[in-house]
C-alpha cells in the first residue's frame, strides 16, 4: 500500500514535468498539499464508515477542477483566475490536478486494495491490478481486465449466463473496507487493535522516494531562474568619480570639441 510519503514523492516528480519555468519551492508546496488532501479521507472514514479510498479518491473531484479551470481560462473572454494569479497560477493548478490524478489516485488504483473511483455516483471499489506479457506458447496475455462467461442463474429459466467483464471490482462501501492506521477495521475496534502507519512497504517505493529527492534537487539547480541568476553578470559597484563603462564618442567634425584640430588645407588656415 503506497503511503502518503510515496504519493507526495511521485506527485512532485509529475509536477516537475508539468510546471516548466514556474518550478520553484512554492509551486511544489502547493502540489504536495493537493496530493496530501486526497489521503485525508482516512480521517473522514471515522465519521462516514469505509469512505477511505472513496470520498477524496474519486476521480470526479479532479475532473470537475480540470473542467472548471479549462472553461474559466480558455473559453471565456475574461479569466478571473488568470487575472489574479497570472499564468503561473494556472500552470501550478494544472500541475496539482495532474499530480492528484496520477499519484494521489492512480497509485492507489493499481494497488490490490483498489479505489472507489466514481464515488458517490457509482459506489464500487476497483483495483486496476494485474499483469501483461507475451508467451511463445500462449501469445499475448493480460489480467487487468478479465472477460468470461457469467454463471447462469440456478433457477430453471434455461437462459445462458452471458458475458462477464471483471475490471477488479471489490465491493461497495457497505461491504468493503480499506484499512488504515487511523481506521484499521470496519465497525467497532477492540482496544488492542493493531495500527500500522506505512512509510515504504516495497523496495520500489523506497527507490521512488530517493529518486524524487535526487531528481527535484537536480531540477532545482537546472531551473531557468537559477541558471539565469548564475550566468547573468552582476555589475560592479562604482563611486561617483569612476568613468562610465560606455563613453559617448562625438562626431569628429564637431567644432565644439575642444580636442579637435584643424587639418592643413581647410578653410581658415593661414599660409
Amino acid at each position: 500500500m503506497p503511503s502518503t510519503v510515496v504519493h507526495v514523492a511521485f506527485g512532485l516528480l509529475v509536477a516537475a514535468a508539468v510546471l516548466g519555468p514556474y518550478f520553484d519551492r512554492r509551486a511544489l508546496l502547493a502540489v504536495a498539499a493537493a496530493v496530501v488532501f486526497v489521503d485525508l479521507d482516512t480521517v473522514t472514514s471515522l465519521v462516514l464508515e469505509s469512505t477511505h479510498r472513496a470520498l477524496f479518491h474519486t476521480v470526479l473531484l479532479p475532473l470537475f477542477a480540470a473542467t472548471y479551470l479549462y472553461a474559466e481560462t480558455r473559453l471565456g473572454e475574461r479569466s478571473l483566475v488568470r487575472e489574479r494569479y497570472g499564468d503561473r497560477g494556472v500552470r501550478v493548478a494544472w500541475a496539482a490536478i495532474a499530480a492528484v490524478v496520477v499519484s494521489g489516485i492512480g497509485l492507489d488504483l493499481t494497488n490490490p486494495a483498489g479505489v472507489n473511483i466514481l464515488y458517490p455516483l457509482h459506489d464500487q471499489f476497483y483495483a486496476f491490478d494485474g499483469a501483461a506479457n507475451y508467451s511463445t506458447r500462449a501469445g499475448f496475455q493480460q489480467s487487468f481486465v478479465e472477460v468470461g462467461t457469467a454463471t447462469p442463474e440456478p433457477s430453471g429459466g434455461g437462459g445462458g449466463g452471458g458475458a462477464r467483464v471483471d475490471v477488479g471490482g471489490q465491493g461497495s462501501t457497505r461491504d468493503y473496507h480499506v484499512g488504515s492506521g487511523i481506521d484499521p477495521d470496519k465497525g467497532r475496534e477492540p482496544k488492542d487493535v493493531r495500527r500500522v502507519f506505512p512509510v515504504v512497504f516495497r523496495g520500489w517505493q523506497l527507490l521512488l522516494v530517493v529518486a524524487s529527492v535526487v531528481g527535484l534537487t537536480i531540477r532545482a539547480r537546472l531551473s531557468p531562474e537559477v541558471a539565469m541568476a548564475e550566468t547573468t553578470p552582476v555589475p560592479a559597484e562604482t563611486d561617483g568619480d569612476a568613468e562610465p563603462a560606455v563613453r559617448r564618442v562625438d562626431d569628429a567634425s564637431d567644432d565644439t570639441d575642444p580636442d579637435s584640430t584643424d587639418s592643413p588645407g581647410d578653410e581658415g588656415d593661414v599660409a
